[in-house]
């Protein structure tokens, strides 16, 4: 990070990491989407050809595509608001304690070896401080994690979903096979909040954060090491360099993490729509209400929204019993590169917001020191 000359106050890093987290959302939101899209896609027949999203290179094709099913260009923003709250809780918290921890954990390898200037062990100091805030802005954030993934997730569910995706009629139109409702998706935080305590409780909260929390010590801690380790090999604090920087250290730590992050997502995405059998019958949509269709300026739309998911095959969705068996199924279902599904996307997500992230906080923090520096 910047280098102190002077003890600047850690409400800095409190700034710039809103300002960080808010801006790298807002950038990467799409390619968020379309990655969270890729991880939940199993090789099974559970989602059908016209909602598959298929090749990894493809990424302005299948977010066409996503765009085009399910109700424009708002579509690839769907979990906007949860994810903004994650990114820039998540940020905040994160860059906060980064302070605290590095701050801290220099004074204390100072005070044993008062002669020292700390570059031996700055890159050690780097990746735990990052790792350790890393843990700490994945608790205080999880659920919103949690949020974003149902949100991003619909689409992939046999539920209606187009260009009205948001109507009374779509939520409403549940799948229905053979007399089982299918469960809509929630429409806002408050209704997914609501809804997955009534069926989890408090513990649904929680939905995969055992591989969430095994990620981040990594992927935090390899991302500050390596940007605090690339400014230093520069000796430069200047905001654009500390993009560049956060930009490789993003796309490393992130490779390293993948396959963790999928089996996080899979964990996430059964907490909402799984059911408890050890299988859920998913065929699609044989059957609708037409009370439903009472508008016959709709009616065409509705029904073509809801055959566009409709297959002529049964699947069936596998549910996982814990991390260890999701890497197990998904290793013995899908094959190894499953783990990998939505990499590409992920990668370039993962360049741009972490470049963004470090970026703006630099800048944000350089501006805000400038002014504490012409007040004394």
């Amino acid at each position: 990070m910047v280098d102190k000359t002077r003890p600047y106050p850690h409400w800095h890093d409190f700034v710039g990491g809103g300002v960080s987290g808010l801006g790298a959302r807002c950038i990467t939101a799409p390619l968020d989407l379309l990655k969270i899209r890729r991880q939940l896609q199993s090789s099974d027949a559970t989602v059908s050809s016209s909602r598959a999203l298929t090749g990894e290179w493809n990424i302005f094709q299948n977010l066409y595509k996503i765009a085009e099913r399910e109700g424009g260009i708002r579509s690839l923003f769907r979990g906007n608001i949860a994810a903004s709250y994650l990114w820039m809780g998540y940020s905040i918290s994160q860059f906060w304690v980064y302070g605290y921890a590095s701050e801290y954990l220099k004074d204390r390898y100072s005070s044993k070896d008062p002669t020292s200037d700390n570059k031996r062990v700055a890159t050690a100091i780097s990746f735990t401080s990052g790792a350790f805030a890393g843990l700490c802005a994945t608790a205080v954030t999880y659920p919103f994690d949690l949020c974003r993934t149902i949100f991003a997730a619909r689409g992939l569910y046999p539920v209606a979903a187009s260009n009205v995706t948001w109507s009374e009629y779509t939520t409403n139109l549940a799948a229905v096979n053979q007399g089982q409702l299918q469960r809509r998706p929630p429409r806002t935080l408050r209704e997914f909040a609501q809804r997955l305590y009534q069926q989890r409780g408090l513990k649904g909260f929680l939905a995969g954060s055992a591989p969430g929390f095994l990620q981040i010590v990594p992927y935090m801690g390899l991302n500050f090491a390596l940007h605090d380790l690339i400014m230093r090999k520069i000796g430069s604090s200047d905001s654009k360099v500390s993009g560049i920087a956060g930009m490789g250290a993003g796309v490393i730590s992130k490779f390293l993490v993948y396959p963790l992050d999928t089996v996080k997502k899979r964990l996430q995405a059964q907490a909402f729509w799984e059911k408890g059998s050890e299988t859920l019958n998913t065929n699609r949509l044989t059957s609708y209400n037409s009370a439903f269709l009472q508008d016959d300026r709709l009616n065409k739309r509705v029904v073509g929204a809801v055959n566009r998911g409709v297959g002529k095959k049964k699947s069936e969705v596998v549910i996982y019993d814990g991390m260890l068996d999701c890497f197990r199924q998904i290793a013995r279902r899908e094959s190894v590169s499953a783990f990998y599904k939505g990499l590409v996307p992920s990668l370039l997500k993962s360049s741009v917001s972490t470049g963004a992230s470090f970026w703006l906080f630099t800048l944000t923090k350089n501006v805000l020191q400038s002014i504490h520096d012409s007040d004394l």
